[in-house]
């Protein structure tokens, strides 16, 4: 691996930890209590701040803020809180991530592979997995958790506390104030369910048999037809898919306890 590289211009505090190779650019600052993993490229006017740790190959374009305290009144640095960020991350132009704060899960999490496109947010205690991708503009509340392979399109708003589960996908514009089914696809103001996410899930490797499935638990699960409370299509669904990994992983999200309602089909608002 290369030699680390920083621009006589930027600004490294006492403390700072660099791995190999990193790489910091013009009138970028880093803190004292940052940890930057091997191979971290800070391309420019980068500000990484508070107790952050980077994983190895992350890549901050121009105007990026990491770390920061969070946006929440009354609120202050404190020891323990911080932002810690999976490998090969990318933030691109005036991307920001906050830190956790004390009263909440303490450290804001970024998964491994995941990209912020321009201008997007995630706010303090946000947990969001891995391989996820954030359009232009992306504003996520508080505390909201992403699962893995959640991709969401541009100038959409998350309300905080909000869940979306693994492989889901949101249509750009969306205001999103309840929470969303692992594989499925919601779209609207005030979103609602648009179906799954096949395009998706096909992208991925999933098979067509396993889409298949999903399928059909996603249609017994919210064919209102039948005249059924939901409670009953849930145990209905259950007892007939029970066994399959990925319907399974619906069931569980549907029956967990959670702080915003769950999102459904226009129909069902």
């Amino acid at each position: 691996m290369s030699a680390t590289q920083i621009h006589p211009s930027a600004v490294i505090h006492d403390g700072a930890e660099l791995g190999e190779g990193v790489e910091i650019g013009p009138f970028c600052e880093v803190g004292p209590k940052v940890v930057l993993g091997d191979g971290v490229r800070l391309h420019g006017r980068v500000t990484v701040m508070g107790e952050s740790v980077l994983g190895e190959k992350c890549e901050l374009f121009p105007g990026v803020v990491l770390g920061c305290r969070g946006q929440s009144i009354g609120a202050k640095d404190e020891p323990g809180t911080g932002l810690v960020v999976g490998a090969r991350t990318v933030f691109r132009e005036y991307s920001n991530v906050h830190a956790g704060l004390p009263h909440g899960s303490k450290i804001t999490r970024i998964g491994s592979d995941c990209f912020f496109m321009a201008y997007s947010h995630a706010g303090h205690d946000c947990q969001i997995g891995n391989h996820c991708v954030l359009a232009n503009a992306v504003e996520i509340g508080g505390h909201c958790v992403l699962g893995d392979h959640v991709w969401i399109g541009g100038i959409v708003a998350l309300h905080q506390f909000t869940e979306i589960g693994d492989h889901a996908f949101v249509a750009g514009g969306s205001i999103v104030v309840s929470d969303i089914l692992p594989y499925a696809m919601v779209q609207g103001d005030r979103a609602h369910l648009a179906g799954l996410n096949v395009k998706g899930l096909s992208r991925r490797g999933f098979t067509r048999e396993e889409i298949r499935t999903i399928r059909r638990a996603y249609k017994a699960l919210f064919d209102e037809a039948g005249g059924r409370a939901f409670a009953e299509r849930l145990d209905a669904a259950a007892r007939e898919f029970g066994g399959d990994p990925h319907v399974d992983k619906m069931i569980a999200f549907l029956r967990k306890k959670r702080s915003r309602p769950l999102c459904t089909t226009e129909r069902g608002r």
